[in-house]
């Protein structure tokens, strides 16, 4: 009397390894991933370092202006790129700067990992780095600190149906 319908939903493994971990071909696994060029990145808001300015001619060079530092590594990365860029995962992980992939994803548990792990790397290189280094450590934490505060207060506010100031109360 009925007739049963074929399913138009197929199921794809789009893995791009087995179990094993070894690569797998064929037509329906991707090639690589693409890389999303069309989303428009926010600028950090927490932490904003001037480019350092270059040393006049005549001056003796210092160990951090010299080309070959030995705290920078090869391809550019330093300490102070590396703090901006846990900065960010933690502005991102807080929901305040969008991901991006342009979505705001809420993970106060990694925002908090994230905190800890610069209060760490803080307190273990404590004598080691230079006074603008250290100022950008302290003004990182401090700001991811009060940033974290602010979002646990702006939940417990929405929560209690309590309207944050500035906003028309209903």
């Amino acid at each position: 009397m009925s007739e049963e319908k074929k399913s138009s939903f197929k199921v794809v493994d789009r893995r791009r390894f087995t179990d094993e971990g070894d690569q797998r071909t064929g037509p329906d696994v991707p090639t690589a991933d693409k890389v999303r060029n069309d989303v428009p990145m926010a600028p950090p808001a927490v932490v904003a370092v001037a480019a350092p300015t270059p040393a006049p001619a005549d001056a003796a060079p210092t160990p951090s202006a010299s080309p070959a530092a030995p705290d920078e590594a090869q391809g550019g990365l330093n300490l102070s790129m590396f703090l901006q860029s846990l900065a960010q995962q933690g502005l991102m992980q807080m929901g305040l700067i969008p991901w991006p992939h342009g979505q705001r994803e809420l993970a106060l548990d990694q925002a908090r990992d994230t905190i800890e792990i610069l209060v760490l790397l803080k307190q273990k290189t404590r004598g080691n780095l230079t006074a603008e280094e250290q100022k950008l450590m302290d003004a990182v934490v401090h700001e991811l600190q009060m940033s974290f505060l602010e979002v646990q207060q702006a939940i417990a506010r929405s929560r209690a149906g309590i309207k944050p100031p500035g906003m028309p109360q209903r």
